[in-house]
């Protein structure tokens, strides 16, 4: 009997010290740890959402302008028949463009501003875990000192509302349950934390791509400024001369265009009576011609710049002059066409399965036609500097322009390219 009344008694103990300590040590530092923080992180927190909400809003300011010059393009896209319209399409193509790379400065200066706002926060919830664990560590220790001491058990079993105390002692047990579940809750809320911050991360690295490709287009229309004085020293500013320019412009792409399907034709017969002879050539999918892959034209483009003179049937591959192009796939030459200092040059090369890809505005070519090349073999060099040779009289500037056709009609290359 004596034996079960000491257990009893060490058991109370243990929750009376726990009551001592929880309310001595425990709740006013938690209530210390919140405050601290929102004295020093928080409020750089509040601040730093300031600064986010007014980025946010200079940049729908931005996108709504990007807008209006959209629709102005758009407009003027569709009068493209006379050097006025075409010029002034360039320019306020440029002016876009400008406002485009604007917006996306702010938005990576907004991302960042994020990820230091999720820092600050996870640590802000690490202080209140340490700050936590060490007062619980605290209660801890002190349960184990105060043991060894029995004459308050003593005094407290002999307590006239002895029930009374015990349903105290167990309403603070709970409590003490509960603080340790929000130890876990907050590292919970710390590893969502960290798992935010490295989204954050994630999509400043997306922001940078998207950062040079927007560099990129503003390196394109740059190209396209100089089209314009191009356009103005050709013409002399004289619209009947522009007109002379653009019909030519236009016979040529349509020749370009009938070319490509003919010799798709007779390359693919030769190309099968190869492979019946016992010649072999498995496709693996396509490689990129160039070492970028940003992307300044889209395969029909409604962004084009010469759109309402001739579709785009392709993709521009940001590439600097003299860029190294290789062939996306093993193939045969089919048309290795040199246009001269003021024409347009080109490489066609037949692949298996009803593939074929071109290579526009190149500036060297280094293969002649029925010649068999190897996936990554160098094909020529990339040119599209307005006035240079290969580049032809309407180009954006400095770039690739890559193809691929099924059976002669033009696919979308990036359904192809690995």
């Amino acid at each position: 009997m004596i034996h079960k009344i000491k257990i009893r008694k060490q058991k109370l103990f243990s929750k009376v010290i726990l009551v001592v300590f929880s309310t001595t040590f425990l709740l006013p530092n938690i209530v210390r740890g919140v405050e601290y923080n929102f004295d020093a992180a928080n409020k750089e927190i509040w601040q730093i959402n300031q600064d986010i909400n007014n980025k946010r809003a200079s940049i729908t300011e931005l996108n709504r302008q990007v807008e209006v010059y959209k629709k102005n393009i758009s407009t003027k896209q569709k009068e493209l028949n006379n050097l006025s319209n075409q010029v002034a399409t360039l320019d306020t193509g440029i002016a876009k463009i400008n406002l485009e790379v604007q917006s996306l400065e702010l938005e990576k200066e907004t991302t960042d501003l994020k990820i230091k706002n999720t820092e600050l926060q996870i640590q802000s919830k690490e202080a209140e875990i340490a700050t936590q664990k060490e007062n619980i560590a605290e209660t801890l220790r002190g349960l184990h000192r105060e043991q060894q001491k029995t004459g308050v058990l003593e005094m407290l079993l002999l307590n006239d509302r002895f029930s009374d105390f015990i349903s105290e002692l167990d309403r603070l047990e709970s409590l003490q349950d509960g603080l340790l579940e929000n130890v876990k809750e907050l590292e919970k809320i710390k590893n969502s934390l960290v798992g935010d911050k490295n989204s954050l991360e994630t999509d400043k690295n997306e922001l940078v791509i998207l950062g040079e490709r927007l560099e990129a287009k503003k390196d394109l229309l740059g190209g396209q400024k100089e089209v314009k004085y191009y356009l103005l020293e050709k013409t002399h500013g004289q619209e009947a001369k522009f007109q002379q320019l653009l019909a030519q412009a236009k016979a040529e792409q349509a020749q370009i265009d009938a070319d490509i399907q003919y010799l798709e034709k007779v390359a693919r017969e030769k190309l099968n009576r190869k492979l019946k002879s016992g010649g072999e050539l498995k496709s693996e999918g396509l490689i990129w011609p160039v070492p970028s892959q940003i992307v300044t034209a889209y395969f029909h483009d409604p962004d084009y710049p010469y759109r309402y003179i001739f579709e785009h049937p392709a993709i521009d591959i940001r590439a600097a002059q003299g860029t190294p192009i290789k062939a996306a796939e093993s193939g045969y030459v089919a048309k290795a066409k040199d246009g001269g200092q003021y024409g347009y040059s080109y490489i066609m090369l037949v692949h298996a399965d009803g593939l074929s890809t071109v290579y526009g505005h190149a500036n060297i070519i280094s293969v002649t036609e029925d010649q068999f090349v190897t996936q990554g073999q160098i094909i020529g060099y990339s040119g599209g500097m307005p006035g240079t040779k290969g580049a032809g009289p309407f180009t954006s500037g400095p770039h690739l322009h890559f193809e691929t056709r099924v059976n002669g009609i033009p696919v979308n290359p990036l359904n192809y390219l690995n």
